[in-house]
């Protein structure tokens, strides 16, 4: 399989000389800016002698020079470098490593510095992106980056194979709905305090959205409308009609937040709350002192009548 070419912009002649500076030898940069200076001297010294004219003809013949220098200097840079190639995780690999395969010690730096602040490569083709990382280096390395999956990405690979599984389990209920509605019982579940069983049965529901509505029950503090079961990622109305009709809610096993003893970082933790809201919720109850109810924080612009719409069932002002 041929790895899928990135399209980058090409860097000018000048700026790709500069970085492939780093790359050379003590004796290699010694010689350049010899060079350097000697061409220098061949621009400068005729505007001395000829009163500032420079011959067209020597000027296109040091263009040409220049030129040819160039293609010499990044021939040699090619040359010299490291053609060793093997398995590699770009997500461990070390700097030195790195630079074995090819990288300059700047690149190098880039991936690792990626790396320490939290950063991974979750896919070939990922790396491939790494601005660190040229097309060509990409192309050459392609067949020996190894990326290996944690055993918490595997966590999440299992979740995912059992929500396709869960997935194509729709159509088998769909197709057998008068089954469904004329031979087989249906049950009817309370959606606060069912556990992780009762909640699969309800149709299309198996244990990985089973696992998903708990958890954001738990987020939320329970629910208060069946609909809020479409917040959840993969519960989409189609999948949600299938079950709907078997939902019970007792909003009595609503877990509500205190308002006026919550801290901020908790109030936070609801979904249905941002970090600013809940910095304003408790800036203006250090304000007034007590919060008595949900219109006051209306008329002062704490919330707005939308949030408050979310999160009214869910706020104690006891």
């Amino acid at each position: 399989m041929k790895p899928k070419r990135l399209k980058k912009k090409s860097l000018p002649l000048f700026v790709q000389f500069v970085r492939e500076w780093f790359t050379f030898s003590s004796s290699d940069r010694t010689g350049i800016a010899a060079l350097i200076v000697i061409l220098l001297f061949v621009i400068i010294l005729p505007r001395f002698f000829r009163n500032g004219e420079i011959a067209d003809v020597d000027m296109a013949r040091l263009k040409r020079e220049m030129d040819m220098f160039l293609a010499e200097m990044e021939k040699q840079t090619a040359k010299n470098k490291p053609d060793t190639v093997f398995m590699f995780d770009p997500n461990v690999t070390d700097s030195a490593s790195l630079v074995l395969l090819g990288f300059s010690p700047q690149q190098a730096r880039i991936i690792i510095n990626y790396r320490n602040k939290g950063g991974k490569f979750y896919s070939k083709e990922n790396f491939g992106k790494s601005f660190a990382v040229s097309e060509e280096m990409y192309s050459r390395l392609y067949n020996y980056i190894d990326i290996k999956q944690e055993s918490g990405k595997k966590g999440k690979i299992a979740d995912k194979n059992s929500e396709v599984k869960e997935n194509r389990e729709i159509a088998k209920v769909e197709k057998n709905k008068e089954s469904n509605s004329s031979g087989k019982k249906t049950y009817t579940v309370e959606l606060n305090s069912a556990d992780f069983d009762e909640l699969q049965k309800f149709r299309g529901i198996g244990e990985y959205y089973a696992k998903k509505i708990v958890e954001y029950r738990d987020r939320l503090g329970g629910f208060y409308k069946a609909e809020q079961l479409m917040e959840i990622r993969g519960i989409d109305s189609i999948r949600f009609e299938m079950f709907r009709n078997q939902i019970l809610i007792d909003t009595l096993h609503i877990r509500r937040i205190k308002i006026n003893a919550v801290t901020e970082n908790e109030l936070a933790r609801h979904p249905y709350i941002n970090n600013f809201t809940a910095k304003a919720i408790i800036g203006y109850r250090k304000f007034k002192g007590t919060i008595t109810s949900s219109g006051e924080m209306i008329r002062e612009k704490v919330i707005t009548e939308k949030q408050l719409e979310k999160i009214a069932a869910y706020i104690d002002y006891q």
